[in-house]
């Protein structure tokens, strides 16, 4: 924590401090949390679908994801407020994984921290992910920042029987030479695996929006990745089922109309250079 009198720290643009004038916002100084996570062992619980295959949202890894984010946001907001901060401006989230611990995640945040002036004390920082500039034209159109939304769902989806049959070439037709499939597919089971963690995660972040009092979500970003994976062990006598693990991460500023919001009307703007 800064001394007291110490000049501040933080990651606003030159546009960006400014604007923070204008809006009453005085920075106090650049603030952080960190969490590193190990993953825990997935077990396997195997719903059959049609057409053999499975599909299964990876509880511990889902868990892992979203635990480890609510620990560096909850650090983040813990700086915040012992610096009697009333929101968070900027919030950039970083991701990583280290060698060292071979099946762990990390997660940091970082934003800057400001205080309101005239703005009465709160016990709990506002965390958002928006600029100063984009914060502003929020205020303008008469809304606020109630929080950040986020979740986290990993889903595995297995090799169907009918993909089996496709990749070995069946159905009476013959594989190329190299292996291919004897005729164009989809593979409905991995599809399906992204449509089932984006339902999820965007279902738990209404619910997040919902329990903050917000009415929508702004700036949401998204990024997924996928993998080859094996689960089950064949030595413990319940199989193994190859496929793909897909992780869906999003994350957006739930935010809500301000109370006896005085909207700021347009200027009139006359180009009298032409």
């Amino acid at each position: 924590m800064p001394a007291a009198g110490a000049a501040f720290t933080s990651d606003l643009s030159v546009s960006g401090f400014a604007l923070c004038n204008n809006l009453g916002l005085r920075p106090i100084h650049q603030v952080m949390g960190s969490s590193i996570y190990q993953i825990g062992y997935q077990g396997s619980t195997w719903p059959m679908m049609m057409g053999g295959t499975i599909l299964t949202e990876l509880d511990t890894l889902s868990q892992a994801w979203n635990e480890v984010r609510g620990n560096a946001l909850g650090r983040l907001a813990q700086e915040a407020r012992e610096l009697g901060a009333h929101a968070v401006v900027g919030v950039q989230l970083r991701i990583g994984s280290h060698d060292w611990a071979e099946g762990s995640i990390e997660y940091v945040v970082l934003g800057t921290a400001v205080h309101r002036e005239g703005a009465d004390p709160t016990a709990e920082p506002i965390l958002t992910e928006l600029s100063v500039n984009d914060y502003m034209k929020l205020v303008q159109a008469g809304m606020e920042p109630a929080g950040i939304a986020a979740w986290s769902s990993v889903f595995f989806a297995a090799y169907s029987f009918n993909a089996v049959l496709g990749m070995s070439g069946g159905r009476g037709q013959m594989s190329s030479l190299l292996g291919a499939p004897a005729y164009n597919y989809e593979l409905e089971e991995f599809t399906q695996a992204f449509y089932s963690a984006r339902e999820q995660a965007m279902a738990r972040m209404g619910a997040q929006a919902q329990s903050l009092g917000a009415s929508g979500i702004v700036g949401v970003r998204i990024e997924h990745s996928a993998r080859r994976h094996t689960i089950g062990s064949s030595s413990l006598g319940g199989g193994e089922r190859s496929g793909l693990v897909v992780e869906f991460h999003a994350i957006g500023t739930a935010i809500k109309e301000t109370a006896g919001a005085k909207l700021w009307p347009p200027e009139t703007t006359i180009d009298l250079t032409s």
